[in-house]
């Protein structure tokens, strides 16, 4: 139902399960928490309808959201053109034009495509039913001196018709939308940090647009200080430093930090010494933000538990494309002959490194965004998951359930919102965001299971989601029946 703050999302149909934790995120990055209200999302399309404050919102929305393409104030909705055209002349609803003003009206169909003359007849039937011509307003297709610009979208959705083909046949129109444009959406962000042309990349170089959006899942802002404790090529940091974060970082490959080492790169053999994550933020205009960079082992305490940072955002190593590896004693024997304290008159230390097990390094990081993290701060970081189980027969409710399993615990944090990305039939990884409690904090809002009383009980759960993880690389490479 149309009220006078309704207004129309135009979403990116990528990322589906982030597209709406995303927008809620950005909602409190801007102040105005739960400001979405009475929308009819659903991740089947990419529009939706919902009633917002002002337009001020929505062009705050708008100014920071990557996963929206465009938001405009609803005139008018229905089940065909003809039925919505009838709608607006009815109710008399007021377009808000001047006369002699100039107009562009914008066609967009989901999950259907027209041809260029299919188009412009809807147009012509708009500008009729509309009495554009009466009113004398001229049409204009130069976006940036037009006057009003709209836009007409169509939702059309696949029969469920189990003994049907897929055709075109079988859709039909469940809605269709006249709004008038507020603004464009962040989605083309990402085009300016394509990898094809970023100087310094590795084999586990973030999507750019993910390194976005996990910016958002944190509220970065111009005032916060974000770290990533495995930073590789620094892929995090560029999205965090997009959004005006300072942006700092740590890893264990001494020669990743340092530009050494065997490059990622096709035909090139060595790292070029330019090759490192200041020259990364260089190249995108973002040095300004950039604080430095530290070879250091995450298991480690390196860092003084007085030093607080406003996010932690990361992508730890799951021992598949990289491996996780920390600083350790493999128990080598040492020849008794050779004097491995004193070489070339100089003191040395051969660094060693060992197995570093998956459910270590998220028990670990959760201890550290513990010390870490300001109060109410978030954690955001990647969770992968092997799942061997029959998805059909489960609904969205029972999967979240299920997901939420491999979700590690911790006494001063509680777990926000999760998203998961599907990467092949048995695995996917999970986008998890966690806040820091309050130290005053005792209401035990949405604390989940972390507020649990039994420690014994919260333990038990504990070492059963480390095992889950531990075994993540082993069912990864196992044999599947």
């Amino acid at each position: 139902m149309r009220t006078q703050n309704s207004y129309l999302f135009h979403l990116t149909h990528d990322f589906l399960d982030f597209r709406l934790p995303e927008l809620e995120m950005v909602c409190e990055n801007i102040k105005k928490p739960n400001c979405i209200s009475n929308h009819n999302y659903s991740n089947d399309s990419p529009l939706f309808t919902c009633v917002l404050p002002d337009e001020q919102t929505a062009l705050e929305i708008g100014n920071r959201c990557f996963l929206l393409k465009s938001i405009s104030k609803l005139i008018s909705e229905g089940d065909c053109l003809e039925n919505m055209i009838k709608n607006l002349q009815e109710n008399k609803i007021d377009l808000d034009v001047e006369k002699g003003s100039t107009f562009k009206i914008e066609i967009y169909s989901f999950s259907k495509i027209y041809t260029q003359e299919e188009k412009l007849q809807k147009i012509e039937k708009i500008v009729d039913g509309l009495k554009f011509d009466d009113k004398g307003l001229k049409v204009c297709l130069n976006d940036k001196i037009v006057t009003h610009k709209f836009f007409y979208a169509e939702e059309w959705i696949q029969s469920v018709n189990e003994h049907a083909e897929l055709s075109k046949e079988n859709k039909f129109l469940r809605k269709c939308y006249l709004a008038k444009f507020i603004c464009h959406g962040q989605s083309n962000a990402a085009h300016k940090y394509n990898l094809k042309d970023r100087g310094f990349i590795g084999n586990t170089s973030m999507d750019p647009l993910l390194s976005l959006i996990m910016a958002n899942m944190a509220n970065v802002d111009s005032t916060a200080i974000v770290f990533d404790p495995f930073v590789g090529t620094g892929s995090l940091l560029v999205g965090a430093a997009h959004c005006g974060a300072h942006v700092l970082g740590a890893d264990l490959d001494y020669n990743l930090v340092h530009s050494r080492g065997l490059s990622s790169r096709m035909g090139q053999k060595y790292r070029k010494k330019e090759e490192n994550i200041l020259n990364n933020l260089k190249q995108y205009g973002l040095e300004s933000k950039y604080i430095d960079i530290l070879a250091a082992d995450f298991s480690s305490e390196y860092i003084k538990k007085s030093f607080i940072f406003d996010a932690i955002i990361t992508d730890p190593p799951y021992g598949i494309r990289e491996k996780a590896k920390k600083i350790g004693n493999k128990g080598s024997k040492i020849n008794p002959e050779i004097n491995i304290e004193e070489v070339q008159g100089k003191s040395v230390h051969f660094v060693q490194h060992i197995k570093y097990n998956l459910g270590d390094i998220y028990l670990d990081l959760l201890d550290f965004a513990s010390s870490h993290l300001a109060s109410g701060a978030k954690l955001v970081y990647w969770l992968p998951i092997y799942l061997n189980i029959d998805r059909n027969n489960k609904s969205f409710e029972e999967m979240k359930q299920i997901l939420k399993e491999f979700i590690p615990c911790h006494e001063n944090l509680y777990l926000r919102c999760f998203s998961e990305q599907r990467l092949t039939q048995f695995t996917s990884r999970l986008l998890v965001t966690m806040i820091k409690k309050s130290k005053i904090d005792v209401q035990g809002n949405n604390f989940d299971e972390l507020n649990t009383n039994n420690k014994n009980d919260k333990s038990n759960r504990t070492e059963n989601k480390k095992e889950l993880l531990n075994q993540f690389r082993e069912n990864y490479f196992s044999p599947r029946k």
